[in-house]
């Protein structure tokens, strides 16, 4: 196992006090100072890791979105996703339903755009499809899936992962291919 350089290991420490925290504390109530002071480091010492705590919180899940094992197994990638965000759920819920600008959210949302679109890609129908096209399909579909994901955080992600990609798995794909095909009948 590699050592952490003393950077990582700072940002390790921001975000393990981070998580601490927001077990008892809503994240929007949870300011920069309440971490540094909580950790004992300072501001200057935060803001030279990250510009802020949405940041800190994209870091986190990057971290632990690289640390996911199996990607090239028979789950997609949205269902380790789900796997990894309900095993995390204290910490994610939260993450997932906070507004604020540059939110986990909108993160995620360039993750879940990327492999729709590979999706897209892999059909044999996206050939008679324009780039435009292609995109304005990612966006609808990734909004919905984003969307549908931040629902389930909303309501405590209630549903297993397991139930919850059953479902939301043959819908995607079902109507992804039904607008796919749509192109190859034109």
């Amino acid at each position: 196992m590699r050592s952490l350089s003393k950077p990582e290991l700072t940002k390790q420490l921001l975000a393990d006090t981070l998580k601490s925290i927001m077990r008892n504390k809503p994240l929007d109530r949870i300011s920069v100072q309440d971490i540094v002071n909580n950790c004992g480091l300072n501001r200057k010492t935060f803001y030279y890791h990250f510009r802020d705590k949405q940041e800190l919180i994209c870091w986190i899940f990057d971290k632990e979105y690289a640390s996911i094992e199996d990607l090239n197994n028979d789950n997609s990638i949205i269902d380790e996703l789900l796997d990894h965000l309900y095993a995390n759920k204290d910490f994610y819920v939260t993450a997932l339903t906070s507004d604020v600008q540059n939110s986990l959210r909108d993160h995620f949302y360039a993750i879940v755009y990327d492999t729709i679109m590979q999706s897209i890609m892999k059909n044999p129908g996206s050939g008679r499809m324009s780039a435009d096209d292609m995109k304005m399909t990612a966006v609808y579909f990734t909004n919905a899936v984003t969307s549908t994901v931040a629902q389930w955080a909303r309501e405590g992600m209630r549903t297993s992962p397991h139930e919850y990609s059953k479902v939301l798995h043959p819908i995607t794909n079902s109507c992804l291919k039904f607008v796919i095909d749509g192109y190859t009948k034109k």
